[in-house]
């Protein structure tokens, strides 16, 4: 058992120094090239466009089921008039950036590591190689970029859908009109809030990108590697996700407490 544990977080740790080196090489290549722009607003036009009727059809049903649970705890303590705000502040606070980034990394993520290691495996990127072209700034660039634009355009999108579907259904739930849903969003939902949840979408597009682009581009073995690839890319990018959320989530609240304790002193209202 003990040998295992070491194995496994040996390999663990070897993952994460290739995937903080081959981030490197991404900021690099984007720093000091120019030209990405064109491609890279073809990626996100791509991937949003592919994504768009799945994140619309699982936020209305995620909204809905927001709705559902958190009004029979609402209900049983007579605080239904709550219900907009704290289903709205859960699903841009957590459940919005989380599920939209599983969607990406189930749909785009592996799609992209597939697309990858096929032209690994069958030798597409060493041709573009011996043409003289930089196959960073050609095939990573602009889908690692596409992703992360991507995942804030469709989290957006996906939280408006969303809070949309939680409208309709708490009115015809919980009797619940739309006047008096929104009316108390604002009591749980600030700038600061909107903010928090741009950064952990860009935070988990950034995982999604990254692990499925090192993933396709380090493919090897032929048809089988491929499969291999994507496989991990999916657990890799799932593990990952789930660990920034929760780091994210400290960091925001650490956040918010420091911006509490500075409002504090400054006299603001608590």
């Amino acid at each position: 058992m003990r040998l295992f544990l070491q194995k496994l977080g040996h390999q663990a740790l070897h993952e994460l120094g290739d995937l903080a080196l081959f981030a490197g090489k991404i900021l690099r290549t984007t720093l000091s090239t120019h030209g990405n722009m064109g491609p890279v607003l073809s990626q996100v036009a791509s991937i949003s466009l592919r994504s768009l009727s799945t994140v619309a059809f699982a936020g209305v049903f995620v909204g809905a089921i927001l709705v559902l649970q958190f009004n029979v705890i609402l209900a049983k303590y007579d605080a239904q008039s709550f219900l907009g705000g704290l289903n709205t502040s859960a699903l841009i606070r957590s459940v919005g950036p989380l599920i939209i980034s599983f969607l990406l990394a189930g749909k785009i993520g592996a799609y992209t590591a597939a697309e990858l290691g096929t032209m690994r495996v069958t030798e597409q990127i060493d041709a573009i190689e011996c043409l003289g072209t930089n196959p960073i700034q050609y095939l990573i660039v602009p889908r690692f970029m596409g992703i992360v634009i991507s995942s804030v355009i469709l989290l957006a999108l996906g939280l408006l859908i969303s809070v949309t579907g939680s409208m309709v259904v708490a009115n015809y739930s919980a009797g619940i009109n739309f006047l008096q849903f929104a009316s108390s969003i604002p009591k749980f939902i600030s700038i600061g809030t909107f903010l928090g949840g741009m950064f952990k979408s860009i935070t988990y597009g950034t995982i999604v990108a990254l692990v499925a682009c090192h993933k396709g581009y380090t493919a090897s073995g032929g048809a089988r590697g491929v499969g291999k690839a994507v496989t991990l890319a999916a657990v890799y990018t799932n593990l990952y996700i789930v660990i920034a959320n929760y780091l994210t989530s400290e960091i925001l609240s650490w956040l918010e407490s420091l911006s509490h304790y500075f409002n504090l002193l400054a006299g603001g209202p608590t």
